[in-house]
């Protein structure tokens, strides 16, 4: 179980691809963005920064072992970052290619930084946690960076 959890960001995002791939239009989404937009905006980064947001919150200690730190108060913080991304990026996903845009660096800012958090960690302490180096840390990475070359495609 512990493991299904950590994988639900990678597996939103694999969702969030494969309706899009299959051009399965978001019931609420903005059609100028088309569905892989729709669909990673709202599932591949909303669903999981609301699932981060709710976890930081609600299960702050588990969350902290699960990535091999200790507690700390900046978790509510990650968890306040993480609610208002989520809800941007649903937002985005509905209102469309500007918002998206703007998402998309909101998220790559966070994200990113996240990433390079956790790179450091497992090349100093070798902490190789399930929630540092697992399949979040793939997530941080590709979200963002799959959001850009979506926008940049719809965008030429």
């Amino acid at each position: 179980m512990k493991q299904l959890i950590a994988a639900l960001p990678a597996l939103c995002y694999a969702a969030a691809l494969t309706l899009g791939f299959l051009e399965v239009p978001q019931p609420f989404g903005a059609e100028s963005l088309g569905p892989t937009l729709q669909w990673m905006l709202s599932l591949g980064l909303g669903v999981p920064s609301l699932w981060a947001a709710f976890s930081h919150a609600v299960f702050a200690d588990h969350v902290a072992q699960s990535i091999g730190w200790p507690p700390s108060p900046f978790q509510k913080e990650i968890a306040g970052a993480n609610l208002g991304i989520g809800l941007g990026a649903i937002a985005a996903s509905i209102l469309g290619p500007e918002a998206a845009w703007a998402m998309t660096f909101m998220a790559a800012g966070f994200l990113w930084s996240a990433a390079s958090v956790h790179i450091a960690d497992m090349i100093k302490r070798r902490n190789f946690a399930i929630n540092n180096a697992g399949p979040i840390f793939w997530w941080d990475i590709l979200t963002p960076l799959t959001l850009l070359i979506g926008l940049l495609i719809l965008h030429r």
